[in-house]
């Protein structure tokens, strides 16, 4: 156990490192590009006068992005760091693009660390399923960790073909008992990840073959976008105990996916689609006994924005989304936490030298309207290096039920 947690601790160290090198050898001869930003990020909730759980938090952010494009080499490193000096099971350090890209006419290389972005919607992602994501950070776009893979795209027409190989598993960052929006039961460790391998036996390896295809195009005022993914899910584990430790540990399934993406531009008005449809493999009876296969199911998400401006030359964006999950009522909150929602969203871009915004948003389950999640999202600049944004969050899911308030100040460079 202490062997796997050093490789999976160091994986992003050693490719970090790899690109850097390789990044400081071409540089004499690269256009460069680079920025970066540090921040204190102070996090606090309703107190619940529990002794196992955290209040309050004050981390220190730092971003970095570098990019060289020696010749006909494009090389792009971006990541993070988050330490927390309350509560450090926030400390988080890692890649999110760290790649060596080429180009060759119509054909496109990359190889490395890469996140994918392949939603169109505001609230829910049914299609955005390659990366893991640190489910300790931002709940209305959560941080996502880097996938290393190599990426092979051919241009066709107004889009392209895109072949993908991903060797590795990431696993997400699961919020533990000690976070305030855990489910996790409070005592209780979590503990690593078990992969289901494709037949169905369970596996503690960090590498696996895995695979995706994407066909995008732009065809008038429509964007549409089909995809297939073979790979070890990340976003909707089962659970089990380890009986030797007493942990909890996910479990990840082997899935397939079939998705599509579409957005078609009416003037003013956007119209939204996303869907998919996931096959579940089956845990092996024998090597799996303690695993709850979960069934084949479908999930789909669409909405349309609206966008005017307003008399006093300010932006406007009115949103409205929806997302179903199809399956048998008895698995849908395991599969997903938003399974028969809608979202409502405000945004306010005031256009002023501070570039002032702020965003209104509320989730509600249309079975369970008890259930919701409202925000409120304020930013702007101080200047041309300071900014400053504040959130404020109520949320109650299943017996979950607080609020949240967020402010990070940043200095970019």
């Amino acid at each position: 156990m202490l062997a796997r947690c050093i490789v999976k601790r160091t994986t992003a160290a050693h490719l970090f490192a790899a690109v850097t090198v390789l990044i400081s050898t071409t540089a004499a001869n690269a256009d460069t590009f680079s920025r970066g930003s540090v921040s204190i990020e102070s996090r606090g909730y309703q107190p619940d006068d529990a002794d196992d759980t955290e209040d309050f938090g004050v981390a220190l952010v730092t971003r970095l992005e570098i990019k060289y494009r020696p010749g006909a080499l494009n090389l792009v490193l971006r990541g993070l760091a988050r330490f927390d000096a309350v509560d450090s099971t926030r400390n988080v350090a890692a890649l999110e693009d760290a790649y060596v890209g080429y180009e060759a006419g119509p054909l496109s290389l990359r190889v490395g660390s890469q996140i994918l972005n392949w939603t169109t919607t505001e609230a829910f992602h049914p299609a955005d399923i390659i990366n893991s994501r640190n489910f300790d950070s931002d709940l209305e776009s959560l941080e996502k960790f880097g996938e290393p893979m190599v990426e092979l795209r051919l241009r066709i027409l107004q889009g392209g073909l895109s072949l993908y190989y991903m060797p590795m598993r990431i696993e997400p960052k699961l919020l533990p008992a000690e976070s305030r929006l855990s489910f996790v039961p409070s005592g209780v460790e979590l503990g690593d990840a078990i992969w289901l391998d494709r037949n169905g036996s369970k596996s503690e390896d960090l590498f696996e073959h895995q695979g995706a295809v994407q066909l995008n195009q732009t065809i008038g005022p429509a964007d549409i976008a089909l995809h297939v993914v073979d790979h070890s899910d990340r976003q909707q584990p089962a659970f089990t105990i380890d009986p030797s430790s007493g942990e909890l540990r996910p479990v990840y399934f082997s899935v397939t996916q079939f998705g599509l993406t579409y957005v078609h531009v009416l003037g003013s008005l956007l119209l939204k689609l996303e869907g998919a449809h996931r096959r579940m493999r089956e845990p092996d009876p024998v090597e799996a006994p303690d695993v709850v296969a979960y069934p084949d199911h479908q999930q789909v998400a669409g909405g349309l924005e609206y966008n005017w401006t307003t008399p006093g030359g300010s932006d406007a964006t009115f949103i409205a989304e929806g997302q179903a999950v199809i399956a048998d009522r008895k698995f849908r909150q395991q599969l997903n936490l938003f399974q028969s929602d809608v979202f409502f969203g405000y945004r306010h871009a005031f256009s002023d030298e501070q570039g002032r915004e702020i965003l209104l948003g509320f989730i509600v389950d249309v079975e369970k309207p008890y259930e919701y999640l409202a925000s409120v999202r304020y930013q702007q600049r101080l200047s041309d290096t300071w900014s400053i944004a504040a959130v404020a969050r109520r949320l109650r899911i299943l017996d979950l039920l607080l609020s949240q308030a967020q402010f990070t100040l940043t200095r970019n460079f």
